[in-house]
């Protein structure tokens, strides 16, 4: 049942209200003060809290105000329940508050109340549930559990502003499995989703805590690896290369033998990203086709294979110097990793 916190600095009515509640159910904490009430609400977090106005020290309104400004306690449903019965009064305890009621009150009056709120709480709290799954499905792949496109391409601006604002590389990675549809073709599209999920894990397993993989549809997906150079994207292609080489996939039919993919791979590797007049989308958008065209030699070549390489098209203000700074900071950076 719900948890209740009352707060009242009258002990019979404290008292009477609590064998109330709890006689129907619920689970009741006691406060006598807001000092207390603050506390126990921080400590407890109620799904209601019924509170007097009038009391010594803090007020029931500057206990509302005390919850509202914490996040944790800022979406508890407060009922002020009071003697104060002017309009004016109750008016300004229906902004801070989700009801009010009159002392002296029915104890069928006040249960009714105290069901509207909980419902009311528990339809806030799904209805949060939802949202957030929704902004959860809206950026995730939901067969690999990876981001999708549109989640990749907001965490991609993100770490572009960040590459440009402390000057340091950042390597983009578009893998693509070989002949792909051999393997639906022969086995089926079970099978070859649980080829996809495969190599969904050989990606989450090769990268770092700091790098970004995403499924962008199909059987292609792609790495954003920060504070990477041309070296270190070549050696995560190479070990999400032969780590993929190396599976076996296990057939539902137990008469075949297992599924074996190889995945060919394509980088685009960008060393001042700090250093170019272009916009973060331009960036983004050069990279991306940078990468997609590094895979695309790599298939030409014969696939199973990773080609990368650095993108300096949209850089107008490259020193002639090369990115010194940038490759120190990879240095210490890598230490840390």
């Amino acid at each position: 049942m719900a948890l209740i916190l009352i707060v009242e600095d009258d002990v019979e009515m404290n008292s009477l209200m609590s064998l109330t509640l709890r006689f129907d159910g619920y689970e009741v904490l006691q406060a006598h003060n807001g000092a207390q009430a603050i506390q126990l609400a921080t400590e407890h977090v109620p799904d209601l809290i019924l509170t007097d106005v009038m009391m010594p020290g803090l007020t029931g309104h500057e206990i509302a105000h005390r919850l509202l400004e914490s996040p944790l306690t800022a979406n508890i449903p407060i009922i002020f329940v009071t003697a104060k019965q002017e309009l004016e009064d109750r008016l300004q305890g229906l902004e801070l508050a989700v009801d009010y009621i009159c002392k002296p009150f029915a104890t069928p009056e006040l249960m009714a109340r105290v069901r509207a709120a909980l419902r009311m709480r528990k339809m806030e709290k799904d209805l949060r549930a939802v949202n957030e799954q929704l902004a959860r499905l809206a950026v995730t792949d939901e067969l690999t559990g990876l981001c999708n496109r549109r989640g990749f391409d907001s965490e991609m601006e993100d770490e572009l502003w960040r590459a440009r604002r402390f000057g340091y590389p950042l390597a983009v990675l578009m893998f693509d499995l070989d002949r792909f549809k051999q393997v639906n073709d022969t086995y089926g599209h079970p099978q070859g989703d649980a080829v996809l999920k495969a190599f969904a894990e050989v990606l989450t397993h090769s990268s770092r805590r700091i790098d970004k993989v995403a499924r962008f549809g199909g059987e292609e997906f792609v790495a954003l690896l920060p504070a990477t150079d041309a070296t270190g994207a070549s050696t995560f292609a190479e070990k999400v290369r032969t780590s993929t080489e190396a599976l076996r996939i296990d057939c539902d039919d137990r008469a075949k033998p297992p599924v074996r993919v190889t995945v060919s791979g394509g980088g685009a590797v960008a060393l001042a990203v700090d250093q170019t007049d272009a916009s973060i989308g331009e960036v983004a958008q050069e990279l991306l086709q940078s990468a997609d065209r590094s895979l695309y030699q790599a298939k030409a070549a014969g696939r199973n294979r990773v080609e990368v390489h650095i993108v300096e098209e949209y850089s107008r203000k490259r020193p002639a110097g090369g990115a010194g700074p940038a490759h120190e900071y990879v240095s210490n950076l890598a230490q840390a990793f």
